[in-house]
């Protein structure tokens, strides 16, 4: 009998020296929420406020389980204390994730923490995914000293990487957890890969898309929410740019055959309000809404919302001259927006600014659209994050210049700064190590929030980054306004905010503030 292409990988990773997953009884772990992370501060713990179901180390367990490589089971940091965990040391190998750039911060908490405090052998320690996967040997070992890098792809390739659903490591789940996480916001996993290429996003980027089996995830999530009563699915898909198909090159019949999926499986649950969002660009929507049938599959299938990322599409010129029925100089973005309000759908403005080659007056442009779209869109809501120009993962991370720089070097010698790398943090000397650039990134930056927190139409929270001594985050105009933005979630500690004890109150006030959902 030929070998499996299982059983060829694993050869092949054996011969190579390369242990590519954990093996044996697996304990997959979700580290805390970075601004949470009760392992870096010793504090008490709470659960997390806002917890969502981790699909990506489900994933790898199923994956892990089905072709018998491991027997995994998961501990999710978000709703309960590792430090409390008994028989750690009765398990073969433990899995991280490491969903993002900032999530490398508490990842290597976890990491610390099993090999330092419990003592664990750091080769039972696997990492894994998209924060950490292109990050180089040398750089991996730094931060994670003796652990393995995980190989997603590698995991990902084996037979039926696409097609599994999660029901066999849900079971596992305990009744009270599943009940926490369909309370909160579920993730549908839909499809991966984007055809464009931004320079900065850390996923995967100028790949062809390819979709998970969306049927069985939705199926599988309505079943959840029978079983327990839940009258509401509250659910983000996973596309980088949910319409890309409609775009030159693309097939729409991809797209419409998941949407027809989703509108099926909506039908055999009438009981269930389900409800979903996306991100998409201006234009593959634009293109893709030119056909009735995906506008009518779109809110059959129960879209509410779609959040674009509005990348030059408009200028506040063009914004005014629309509302002047100057129909000629219409953009794509408001194009957009006004077939959303049309038809009863919210669009988010995804704006991520502060890139090297943004000057005083792009930044003044950018802040005065912003608010014309959310005054002239009432429906809109802002979603607008200061940009990190160098992440693992995205075309500018290998650049010359970067690798070896002082910044690089801080980030892997002391991975809590891996937090200024999150979106939602401000402009910090990470990002922006020119002080000048820094505060003007950050004041436009509060100044948008505090102009959406004013409308009552925000979805994007903004944390206060890990900075030297005397470093400094912001001007007094500046603090003034996120101090007005912080009293909405931290009141007492946001009283006497000020530049000398920013740095103090970081870790608590970075708590209390929302998380970007």
């Amino acid at each position: 009998m030929a070998p499996s292409r299982t059983s060829i990988l694993l050869t092949t990773a054996a011969r190579d020296g390369d242990s590519r997953v954990p093996t044996g009884r697996t304990l997959m772990i979700h580290p805390p929420y970075v601004h949470d992370n009760y392992l870096a501060r010793d504090v008490p713990f709470t659960p997390d406020r806002l917890p969502f179901l981790p699909v990506a180390p489900l994933y790898a367990a199923e994956l892990m389980e089905r072709h018998g490589l491991a027997e995994p089971e998961l501990f999710d940091c978000q709703l309960h204390d590792l430090r409390e965990a008994d028989g750690l040391e009765e398990y073969d190998s433990f899995g991280i994730a490491a969903m993002g750039a900032q999530n490398i911060a508490p990842a290597a908490h976890v990491h610390r923490y099993l090999t330092t405090d419990r003592r664990l052998p750091a080769d039972r320690v696997y990492v894994g995914g998209q924060g950490v996967e292109r990050l180089s040997r040398e750089e991996f070992a730094r931060i994670f000293p003796g652990a393995h890098k995980a190989d997603r792809h590698w995991l990902s390739a084996l037979p039926g990487g696409m097609d599994i659903d999660l029901g066999g490591q849900v079971a596992k789940l305990t009744e009270s957890d599943l009940r926490t996480y369909l309370a909160h916001e579920m993730t549908l996993p839909f499809s991966q890969g984007c055809m464009f290429g931004c320079s900065f996003c850390g996923a995967q980027t100028r790949k062809r898309e390819t979709f998970f089996n969306v049927r069985a995830h939705l199926d599988a999530a309505c079943r959840l929410a029978t079983r327990f009563e839940f009258p509401t699915l509250n659910l983000y898909c996973t596309s980088l740019d949910f319409f890309q198909q409609a775009l030159p090159g693309g097939d729409l019949g991809l797209l419409t055959a998941r949407l027809e999926s989703v509108v099926e499986t909506r039908e055999r649950y009438p009981d269930i309000d389900i409800t979903l969002h996306a991100l998409t660009r201006a234009d593959s929507y634009n293109a893709a809404m030119r056909s009735d049938e995906v506008r009518d599959l779109v809110l059959r299938a129960g879209f509410n919302r779609f959040g674009f990322g509005a990348d030059g599409a408009a200028s506040v010129e063009v914004l005014r001259a629309m509302r002047k029925h100057a129909d000629t100089l219409r953009s794509d973005l408001i194009t957009a927006f006004e077939h959303m309000e049309e038809n009863g759908l919210v669009p988010e403005i995804l704006y991520v600014f502060g890139v090297p080659e943004e000057t005083a007056g792009t930044l003044a442009e950018t802040r005065a659209l912003c608010g014309l779209l959310l005054e002239t869109f009432p429906s809109s809501e802002y979603r607008g994050f200061p940009a990190k120009n160098e992440i693992p993962g995205n075309a500018n991370w290998n650049r010359a210049g970067w690798k070896g720089s002082a910044a690089h070097n801080l980030l892997l010698d002391e991975p809590d700064h891996f937090l200024n790398l999150g979106f939602e943090t401000l402009a910090n000397e990470i990002s922006h190590p020119d002080p000048t650039t820094r505060q003007l990134v950050n004041h436009y930056a509060v100044d948008m929030s505090r102009h959406a927190h004013d409308l009552g139409r925000v979805r994007s929270y903004l944390t206060l980054p890990v900075a030297t001594p005397g470093a400094s985050i912001m001007d007094e105009r500046t603090l003034d306004g996120f101090r007005e933005i912080a009293a909405h979630y931290a009141p007492d500690l946001a009283a006497d905010l000020s530049a000398d004890n920013l740095a103090e109150r970081r870790a608590a006030l970075n708590s209390a503030i929302p998380k970007d959902y």
